[in-house]
């Protein structure tokens, strides 16, 4: 019984000392490797979440990030200004920028090279047609026109004898030079009126109701060929119409408003022209008021008020008669509101509105408001902060991604 026992204590004992040397080992390296030492790095912005879930959470910036975000402050400021409503208009030509010219006498058009297309950009007095007017049929005038050559073919005759006839008093020295001379200028001017008596009558022969001359039809004015009523080579009696030019260089915005509203509208300012797709703090065109025909709309109960827009290139993308635009037309009456820049104003994701405010040495929180209208590059408050409360104007959207963790 005791050999036994001695027996399974020298099997366990080289177990026992490997288990120790491993300790050991174990225990030494870790005395070798030293403590790795972190280095603490200031962060450039700290948000600090409110206690209550109703407040805010204000951001502490660094001086370094608050340049490096281009952070810009303007205190809000409480001005006088005049409410606006926005009205869905279109573009229209005013009825003096429409031309329709027309044939001033009957005729046939000739084929040119300077006919007009509809779309096409004309000059005033550039030619666009030529027009061979019609001549009104006399009687026998065939006969007449066959009896002027005959007296011309007459003439030239007499004329050559007696051309041949000075020609040799002057050979036989009993003539002058100046006879000669004289003969000479009759035979001339009698074979020029032979030659115009039988192109009258060849005009005659292929047609016989054309006149020998073209009446050009030149342009009225600078402008766009809006439509073509006649092509080259087609009858057109005196008065039919050849082509419309419409000049778009002035246009009228048509605003349709509903009479009810009317009493309430500043018709003597002007208004403020937009596109469809233009941002709310985008600048419009301006147009003025102008009187024009009055009209209306019965079924609609709405009437019309007209403005003048200048239509050049200089003034932005021209727009085109018929298009669908957005006029800005002042209210009567005005009262004080809180303005501050559009730029400061931003929209979450259900569509509240906020801006930042700075409350201290690089600290900011964000603030809602309530925006009532948008005037040019100025947003009108109905509700927000105090008057002289310094709102971000340049680096508000920046703010808003430290904010929520998507910050520079």
């Amino acid at each position: 019984m005791q050999s036994s026992k001695q027996a399974v204590v020298r099997r366990s004992l080289p177990l026992m000392l490997w288990f120790a040397g491993l300790a050991v080992l174990l225990s030494g390296c870790g005395r070798q490797q030293p403590a790795a030492k972190t280095e603490a790095h200031a962060s450039p912005a700290v948000v600090k979440n409110a206690p209550k879930e109703a407040d805010l959470a204000t951001i502490t910036l660094t001086a370094q990030a608050e340049q490096r975000l281009g952070i810009e402050t303007v205190a809000l400021a409480q001005q006088r200004i005049s409410h606006t409503r926005t009205f869905s208009a279109d573009i229209v030509l005013p009825p003096d920028r429409r031309v329709v010219v027309t044939a001033p006498i009957g005729g046939t058009i000739m084929d040119g090279q300077n006919a007009p297309a509809a779309g096409s950009w004309v000059r005033k007095g550039q030619a666009l047609y030529r027009l061979l007017p019609y001549v009104s049929p006399e009687r026998d005038l065939r006969l007449q026109l066959e009896r002027d050559v005959a007296s011309a073919e007459t003439r030239v005759q007499a004329a050559q004898v007696r051309a041949d006839r000075a020609g040799q008093l002057l050979r036989d020295r009993a003539g002058s030079e100046k006879a000669v001379q004289l003969a000479r200028e009759e035979l001339d001017l009698a074979k020029n009126d032979l030659k115009a008596a039988r192109s009258r009558l060849d005009l005659f022969v292929s047609a016989p109701l054309s006149a020998d001359t073209a009446v050009a039809i030149p342009a009225p004015c600078d402008g766009m060929i809006q439509n073509v009523l006649a092509r080259p080579g087609q009858a057109v009696p005196s008065g039919a119409p050849l082509f419309e030019v419409a000049d778009p260089s002035v246009v009228w915005v048509r605003v349709p408003v509903y009479v009810g509203e009317l009493d309430g509208i500043d018709t003597a300012r002007s208004a403020s022209i937009r596109g469809l797709m233009d941002s709310p703090g985008a600048r419009g065109r301006t147009a003025a008021p102008i009187a024009a025909p009055p009209s209306a709309d019965a079924r609609a109960a709405s009437a019309d008020l007209y403005y003048e827009l200048p239509n050049r290139g200089d003034n932005g993308t021209p727009v085109r008669p018929g298009q669908r635009v957005n006029a800005v037309l002042s209210l009567r009456g005005a009262e004080e509101g809180l303005v501050v820049r559009w730029s400061a104003i931003l929209h979450d994701s259900i569509g509240g509105t906020w801006v930042y405010e700075n409350i201290g040495p690089q600290v900011y929180t964000r603030r809602r408001v309530e925006v009532l209208q948008v005037m040019d590059s100025q947003a009108v408050l109905k509700r927000g902060p105090a008057v002289g409360a310094k709102i971000v104007v340049a680096g508000a959207m920046e703010l808003y991604g430290t904010e929520f963790g998507a910050g520079k």
